[in-house]
Order: C-alpha cells, then sequence, then structure tokens
C-alpha cells in the first residue's frame, strides 16, 4: 500500500515533467544576428603601471544578442582568416561629440581595429542563442587629457560574415587625448 501511494505522485509528477518539456519550442530566430543596446558604466580606476598618479576610464558596454543558427563568436585560429580584414567580429566606432560644431565625429582608435569575441556556442551545433556580451575598452589620461562626450556604434558578426543591426550606446563623458 506504501508503495502505490510513493508511486502515484511520482507517476503524477512524470507525467507533468513530459507535458511540460514536450511543450517546449526553440525560439525562432534570423540567423542574421540581432543586437541591442543593455548598458554602458564608466568607472576610474588607478593605473600603477603608467605612473605613481596615473589613471584611466574603463568603460564596460552590455549589449544583448540573438541568433538562429549560433554561429557567433570565433575560435583563435579562426581570427586569422583573411575574411576578417576591415574588422574582426565585433565591430565598436568611437564617436566625440564635436564642441564647435555640435556634431558627433568619428574617433578613431587603432586598438578597436580588429575586436573578437569567443565562441559563444562551444559544442558548435546549430540552433538559437541569446544572451548578452559585454566588452571594456580603456582611456589612459594625462593632464592634457580633456573631458569629452562620447558614445559607440556596435556591430556583430557571425562566422558566416552576416552583419547585424547597428546599434548606438548612451552617451557619456571620458577623459581624452586627440
Amino acid at each position: 500500500m506504501k508503495i502505490q501511494l510513493i508511486s502515484k505522485p511520482i507517476l503524477v509528477v512524470f507525467l507533468l515533467s513530459a507535458t511540460t518539456m514536450s511543450c517546449f519550442e526553440p525560439p525562432s530566430f534570423s540567423n542574421v544576428s540581432e543586437i541591442s543596446f543593455n548598458n554602458i558604466v564608466k568607472f576610474t580606476v588607478s593605473d600603477p603601471f603608467s605612473g605613481v598618479n596615473s589613471r584611466k576610464d574603463s568603460v564596460v558596454i552590455t549589449i544583448d544578442y540573438k541568433d538562429g543558427d549560433g554561429d557567433l563568436g570565433e575560435t583563435i585560429a579562426g581570427r586569422d582568416n583573411p575574411k576578417y580584414s576591415e574588422w574582426g567580429n565585433y565591430e565598436l566606432t568611437t564617436l566625440r561629440l564635436d564642441p564647435d560644431t555640435k556634431r558627433f565625429v568619428e574617433l578613431v582608435q587603432v586598438a578597436n581595429k580588429s575586436l573578437f569575441f569567443p565562441v559563444l556556442k562551444p559544442d558548435f551545433k546549430r540552433g538559437p542563442i541569446e544572451g548578452n556580451l559585454s566588452f571594456s575598452p580603456s582611456f589612459f589620461y594625462n593632464n592634457r587629457s580633456r573631458l569629452t562626450v562620447v558614445k559607440y556604434q556596435i556591430r556583430i558578426r557571425d562566422r558566416a560574415m552576416n552583419v547585424s543591426n547597428m546599434i548606438e550606446t548612451d552617451t557619456l563623458s571620458l577623459r581624452l587625448t586627440f
């Protein structure tokens, strides 16, 4: 009798689990990644490698992504592929506010020319993925640096070279030397 009392609840739980799991349908995303702006945060840290009183502004940019076939990210070996000639799989364009024209202009930064993020689906199985990516550029400054309003434009691309939509971040002020 005790066995029946224990087995009935287990059977009910099993049936409910099986029913719930059979209703799961994977999301349907485009194979061309879609990104959206999530957050941008700035903080100032000391930089003992550049001198006793050296500081740098560090920014953390977070974006959300959705991709239908899960081919986001690149292996270290794959980063040498000539298909990435102009930029890697993460394109970050820095725009600064020109105080004279009150328009944003590109601030070319060599360090941002070829950026990569790692493979996001290590098993390489095709299928939809979503999540977020954070990137952290740093800006060293000195007594010639001046506070500048900046924002970023971001795109990503997958291993099939599909390029996502472009997004812009909110603005923030950084100490820049240019």
